[in-house]
């Protein structure tokens, strides 16, 4: 155990202490420095934690799926058992299990945790630190530690830098190949503790001197009663918050990343978050950029129009030479304007003259904001070389599930016999509620056979084809919300037909 975890189980005996009066207590432990920030403090409490979590799913592959784990962690796929390797857990009603690759992920069906392991060895000791953090997102009900780790992160995401945290103090030890990490020490003189705190976390106190002892000030203010907070704990609550800030701001300057950062400034209410936004839309990173306009949209504040105007008029949707295409800023900007009615006329205009890399997003905005130029865009992102413009449009039309929207995906599958450019309109199709529809596109595939690849093994195009179903359904899902107000609209004819 090296010096830090010592110190951190030495500080955790302190707070199950009762006898020092609790305003004292907190005074004396808020006073004493700690090399540690109440972020990485309370993750590492929820990684102790999550370790036994982690056996629970290797307990099950060993014992209820006979999976050996050093098995899985060398061989992947091939330790798998014949057979769907998904389902119900046997012999445990409530959890559904999913095996893949060198892990497996366990879902309960009622809370919705779920528990995703990767084995990189006969132990369940590694953790996967994305998996982790889905982890936190599964969680409709958290457990204690939990919960204030979601508190300091709400963005999820940004457990990231207490990971970091925790890996350069020497407290998580990284594996040498892959994006995992195990507690570099014995966690169980922990546990021992820890069970104690969840036996009367319901008592305000314990969460107090908890707090307290791992320098959690901005707990101890929120917890105690404002007659009890004394100018200590206030300036030690602010001096948090302010390191907090110094970090994050220092973490956005050097550009390393980003965009996690701006969004902990965010999870921080960064009093200088207006600063920091408005330096990302003047800059360059295309992924921080798209993040500032999603905050910047669910301001709803219409001072950013002057500045998101500029942005949608100098933002090049190829991505640049040394980028992907990053379609989604320009879309992003025009909606942001479009919501606000600024500069309205012009701003529409930008629909007639769409990079072909935003075809499938600007067919939702034109029927919500623009319905004459519509039809013309749903029938050019439709017959787009792109597959994800005619994803997207197909995806809207179908959930319109309107005659003119019908009419436009069946006359699109009409004017095609090829089996990849019509694959998403096809599945669109099959979609709608109308069996009519339904029996076109049976015929279309009666006519145009598909030669499906078979065996165990297939190829990542086959793979691709068979997944175009849930892609559309995802699309359907994501747009649900903005498109069911719009099907009493009915498109005109663009006036040049």
């Amino acid at each position: 155990m090296n010096q830090l975890s010592q110190e951190l189980l030495e500080r955790l005996k302190a707070a199950s202490e009762t006898s020092i009066p609790l305003n004292e207590f907190v005074e004396v432990w808020l006073s004493r420095p700690f090399s540690l920030t109440p972020w990485a403090a309370w993750t590492l409490f929820s990684l102790i934690r999550h370790r036994s979590r982690q056996e629970f799913v290797a307990e099950i592959v060993k014992h209820r799926l006979g999976v050996k784990l050093e098995a899985l962690a060398k061989e992947g796929y091939f330790a798998h058992p014949k057979g769907d390797n998904y389902g119900p857990v046997p012999g445990l009603e409530d959890w559904d299990y999913d095996l893949h690759g060198r892990g497996c992920c366990v879902t309960n069906r009622v809370s919705g945790e779920a528990i995703d392991v990767d084995f990189f060895d006969e132990s369940a000791d590694w953790i996967a630190l994305y998996f982790y953090e889905d982890y936190l997102r599964s969680l409709r009900d958290p457990d204690f530690w939990e919960q204030r780790v979601i508190a300091l992160h709400p963005g999820f995401d940004t457990v990231q830098f207490a990971l970091d945290e925790l890996l350069d103090t020497g407290l998580l030890e990284p594996h040498p190949l892959k994006g995992a990490a195990r507690l570099a020490f014995d966690e169980r003189a922990f546990s021992t503790l820890m069970n104690l705190f969840e036996k009367t976390q319901d008592e305000s106190e314990t969460v107090i001197r908890l707090a307290a002892v791992v320098g959690d000030a901005p707990l101890v203010k929120q917890l105690l009663k404002p007659e009890q907070v004394t100018p200590i704990i206030e300036q030690a609550a602010t001096q948090i918050i302010e390191q907090r800030e110094q970090f994050l701001a220092e973490q956005f300057d050097q550009s390393i990343n980003q965009k996690l950062a701006l969004k902990a400034l965010k999870d921080n209410q960064s009093p200088n978050l207006d600063v920091y936004l408005k330096q990302t839309l003047n800059g360059e990173d295309s992924d921080t950029i798209s993040m500032a306009l999603k905050f910047i949209a669910e301001s709803k504040d219409a001072v950013w129009c002057p500045l998101v105007f500029d942005l949608m008029q100098r933002v090049d949707p190829t991505g640049g030479p040394n980028e992907f295409p990053r379609p989604e800023i320009w879309t992003q900007s025009l909606e942001f304007l479009l919501r606000h009615n600024y500069r309205f006329s012009e701003t529409t205009e930008c629909l007639l003259d769409v990079h072909q890399y935003c075809l499938g997003e600007a067919t939702l905005l034109a029927l919500e904001f623009k319905p004459e130029y519509a039809l013309t865009l749903f029938r050019k992102a439709l017959r787009s070389e792109i597959p994800n413009n005619r994803e997207i449009a197909a995806a809207v039309l179908a959930l319109l599930d309107q005659p003119w929207s019908r009419r436009e995906l069946l006359d699109a599958l009409a004017e095609s016999e090829e089996q990849e450019p019509t694959q998403e309109i096809r599945a669109a199709i099959l979609a709608t509620h109308f069996s009519s529809a339904h029996q076109v596109v049976l015929d279309w595939e009666e006519r145009n056979p598909r030669e499906k690849e078979i065996g165990e093994w297939i190829t990542l195009n086959e793979m691709h084809t068979r997944s175009i179903p849930h892609f559309l359904q995802w699309q359907m899902e994501d747009r649900h919300d903005r498109v069911l107000p719009l099907r009493s609209v009915i498109p005109p004819e663009p006036e040049s037909n």
